[in-house]
């Protein structure tokens, strides 16, 4: 199948199943891969900026790369897509485990089928 270079579809499988969409995986330096069981769709984002919040609240953001391959090595299937937005061109990930938010800002989407 295609690759689609689009944030549409991300968009719009979030909207339909949002539960559906989990982490599949992080490809450093900027790659982060989330799989909707539901449509069997990947959705890769190429990451301008991959950000979180520090721990205390209203703390500053700061770069995540490193926190995001930590959880999702320790606990990938707590990861789940909480929010799409194609017109800020912006993905968040929620960690259910850690309570962590992490922000993408997205400068390529790419939606393919996955094999098998």
């Amino acid at each position: 199948m295609a690759t689609f270079k689009s944030g549409a579809f991300a968009q719009q499988c979030f909207a339909a199943h949002p539960l559906s969409l989990s982490f599949k995986s992080l490809t450093p330096p900027d790659r982060v891969v989330v799989e909707c069981v539901n449509c069997h769709m990947r959705h890769r984002f190429t990451a301008r900026a991959l950000t979180t919040r520090a721990a205390e609240v209203g703390g500053p953001e700061r770069e995540a790369a490193v926190d995001l391959g930590a959880c999702a090595a320790a606990h990938p299937a707590e990861l789940r897509v909480s929010a799409v937005n194609v017109m800020d061109d912006a993905v968040k990930l929620r960690c259910g485990e850690c309570r962590r938010t992490y922000a993408i800002a997205v400068s390529v989407f790419e939606t393919y089928r996955r094999d098998g």
